[in-house]
């Protein structure tokens, strides 16, 4: 008795978003159903027939030995980032993916359609295979497991949801079995790699630097110079949480050498651009501002979701200065880029809404911005280390307009706010 056509049935009927009852109506009883889908029973051929029929699928589905190859390589191809490559071999699968027979293997490529969507950022298609696999993953384990939740880990890094992501590959650490992951080293990494990140969003530098360092000296024992920076870049920022402030520059200068010997434009203005923020905590307005603005001039080719945070960060610098007519030209480069972006995808498109009421003056619409708009962005987000911005930001609004008790509620909100990541 063979279980491989009844998990292939299940499959491509919860591709369909179809239940059981949809499914089996007509053609067989739902328990009936039920029963094949989990190997207990093997079906005639012309129930075979009929639910193939249904479900628009070739009964004589079989697997070659060449796709499984392809899909192999075009798995590493995507673990690796090489965009273009990973195109032109997703859609030579594709074409012939439905006449794979083994589920296993179906699972691995709908499991790596997520992140191929989300390395090509195709927003849409994130949204519906994410779905899918939700719906799928019960049936995940061993390998299949292991992947599914890096990927949902991936989801939620992409969603700013940034504690989920961390629950997730730290799951995925301990779900990984070396000996059945395609490229082990290569992917036991990249997982290191993500926790790094992962962690250092949620200021977590401890843990960030831990796995910064691992993925660091792997990354230099084979000579993946990029992901070298990127793991320098992430240790400077982690030492320049923790005030050591010349271990930061230091990493982030081997990053920026680096960065300029494999002429990666993109990683140059990284650097720049927290080379920027380390003066900035210094109060050295110049030196941030020269490097935000190296920064800004590298990617003014780029996409604007990349162009909008030396934009910001200048404008801020710029405030915090005091020379409000320069905060004003860039705030309004920053109202340009984001017109057309949705709010969900970046905290700076509120940041440039927030510093348009402190530079140009305060109007009415303010307190419905930071309490229905930014506040409920944060909390969704989970960003808690950004919130005591906004909320002093309105206690200082609500005091300047003689509404004392309100400002003392949010001064309060905002010391709490900080209180809470400061002891987690």
């Amino acid at each position: 008795m063979t279980k491989g056509f009844g998990k292939k049935i299940k499959y491509y009927r919860i591709k369909a978003k179809m239940t059981q009852k949809e499914l089996s109506k007509g053609i067989v009883s739902v328990s009936y159903l039920s029963k094949l889908e989990g190997g207990k029973i093997e079906p005639t051929k012309e129930i075979k027939e009929l639910l193939c029929f249904k479900l628009k699928i070739d009964r004589n589905i079989v697997e070659s030995d060449q796709l499984r190859n392809l899909c192999e390589n075009w798995i590493k191809l995507v673990l690796e980032r090489k965009k273009l490559e990973a195109t032109k071999v997703f859609r030579e699968i594709s074409k012939d993916i439905d006449h794979v027979a083994n589920t296993n293997l179906l699972n691995l490529f709908e499991i790596n359609k997520l992140f191929y969507y989300l390395l090509t950022n195709n927003q849409l298609e994130i949204e519906k295979q994410f779905q899918l696999l939700r719906d799928l993953s019960t049936e995940f384990s061993g390998k299949e497991r292991y992947y599914w939740l890096k990927a949902k880990g991936s989801y939620h890094y992409e969603k700013l949801t940034f504690k989920e992501a961390l629950i997730s590959y730290q799951e995925a650490e301990r779900t990984i079995d070396l000996e059945q992951v395609y490229y082990p080293d290569e992917e036991k990494n990249d997982l290191y790699y993500a926790i790094a990140l992962a962690s250092s969003k949620l200021r977590n530098s401890y843990l960030s630097m831990v796995y910064a360092q691992k993925a660091l000296a792997y990354y230099q024992s084979i000579y993946k110079l990029q992901r070298c920076a990127r793991c320098h870049v992430l240790l400077g920022i982690n030492y320049q949480r923790i005030n050591e402030f010349d271990k930061s520059y230091r990493c982030y200068q081997q990053a920026a050498s680096i960065a300029k010997n494999i002429n990666d434009k993109v990683l140059l203005s990284v650097c720049n651009q927290n080379i920027g923020y380390l003066f900035s905590g210094k109060n050295n307005f110049s030196l941030a501002i020269e490097h935000f603005h190296k920064s800004y001039q590298l990617r003014e080719s780029d996409l604007a979701i990349k162009r909008i945070v030396p934009v910001s960060s200048i404008m801020k610098e710029y405030y915090k200065k005091g020379d409000h007519r320069a905060a004003e030209t860039w705030l309004e480069k920053g109202l340009d880029l984001t017109k057309s972006l949705d709010p969900s995808v970046s905290l700076h498109i509120y940041e440039f809404k927030v510093y348009a009421h402190l530079i140009r003056g305060f109007n009415q619409s303010f307190v419905h911005l930071i309490t229905r708009e930014v506040l409920p962005f944060l909390d969704k987000k989970q960003l808690i280390h950004e919130k005591p911005f906004y909320l002093e930001t309105l206690a200082d609004y609500y005091f300047h307009d003689r509404k004392y008790k309100l400002a003392a509620t949010n001064y309060q909100a905002a010391c709490r706010s900080r209180n809470q990541f400061q002891t987690e």
